[in-house]
């Protein structure tokens, strides 16, 4: 299993079956730290690591687009 690296852009299916482009926080092996588009760069501007939301890995999917986070 490849680890994703921080701030990858990924796929996050969630509960209720949707989906939505969120940034990778931390990557712990079966979980997946996510966080949204705000989190990320306000964590970059405090030089901090973001805080987010753990997913199982099998609900995350690496994302190789260009569209921002939403």
């Amino acid at each position: 299993m490849e680890q994703l690296p921080v701030g990858a852009v990924v796929k996050v299916r969630c509960y209720g079956g949707n989906i939505l482009s969120r940034r990778v926080a931390r990557d712990l092996g079966r979980v997946v730290v996510v966080c949204n588009e705000a989190e990320y760069r306000k964590a970059a501007q405090e030089g901090r690591g973001p805080d987010g939301i753990g997913f199982p890995r099998s609900a995350v999917q690496a994302y190789n687009g260009t569209e921002e986070t939403t």
